[in-house]
């Protein structure tokens, strides 16, 4: 993802949300920023889960049971080609919101503010919105299986090994005793569940923030079309002039044909 420049600033998105702004296009103009604002809120946050996910990668090697330290690399493995899967959904819906901003803001200066108009609307930003909250909920779900199958794994290490481990000393009369090297592996696990269940909640957090941008959105719409009904009454006023115009232009008919009717 492009850390260096923030998508609210690229050329393209600033130039866009001036144009918008200049043909006084508010609905628009908020759809835009709110996909802007959701886009880059991603790229931070999964950001973050890319870092934890390298450091919880680098505490495998110290799991002392291979079996294991294989096992929680699958989870590991599995989390990390997710994230990198809304990377990339993030990246192509990034660089194509800047081409439709460009392409907006070329036909604006071509054709004027009704190309303008349906130029944003061609971008379907209620549906991105909607697909990214789908994309979010089944990454929620999918972190919250790891860390509940990691929560087993830990609890049958437990279990398993504490039996196996202790029958030898039960027979030597020995006192029970848990190995260091299994609470070390026990307690890294339990290190990898938790990071597991914070990644849910990221993803639970921004399913639930698409959400609400599309229901703003919505708001916000129904809140502009509430304050313009003047605006919808003359234009269909505007249409009645036209056709009655149009017909009055039309030429009539010959005397002689209405004769023989």
């Amino acid at each position: 993802m492009d850390a260096v420049m923030q998508l609210s600033e690229q050329p393209d998105i600033k130039e866009l949300f001036e144009v918008l702004e200049s043909h006084g296009m508010k609905k628009e103009q908020h759809e835009v920023e709110t996909l802007v604002d959701y886009i880059e809120s991603m790229e931070t946050q999964f950001t973050k889960i890319l870092d934890e996910l390298k450091e919880v990668r680098g505490q495998l090697d110290q799991i002392s049971d291979k079996g294991l330290r294989a096992t929680a690399a699958r989870f590991v493995e599995g989390a990390e080609q997710k994230v990198q899967s809304v990377i990339g959904q993030v990246t192509h819906i990034k660089e194509k919101l800047i081409h439709s901003a460009r392409a907006a803001v070329e036909t604006a200066k071509e054709r004027g503010a009704d190309a303008l108009r349906r130029a944003v609307s061609a971008m379907k930003i209620p549906t991105v919105l909607s697909l990214m909250r789908d994309f979010m909920r089944d990454g929620s779900q999918s972190m919250t299986k790891s860390a509940e199958k990691l929560t087993v794994i830990n609890k049958e290490l437990k279990i398993a090994g504490g039996h196996l481990r202790n029958a030898g000393r039960t027979l030597m009369g020995k006192t029970a005793k848990e190995q260091s090297g299994k609470v070390m592996d026990k307690g890294i696990l339990i290190g990898i569940q938790k990071a597991f269940l914070s990644f849910g909640k990221v993803f639970s957090d921004m399913e639930q923030r698409a959400g609400r941008a599309m229901r703003q959105i919505e708001r916000f719409r129904d809140g502009e079309e509430r304050t313009q009904p003047q605006k919808k009454s003359s234009v269909r006023a505007e249409l009645r002039q036209i056709k009655s115009e149009k017909s009055a232009r039309q030429p009539r008919k010959p005397r002689a044909q209405e004769k023989v009717r």
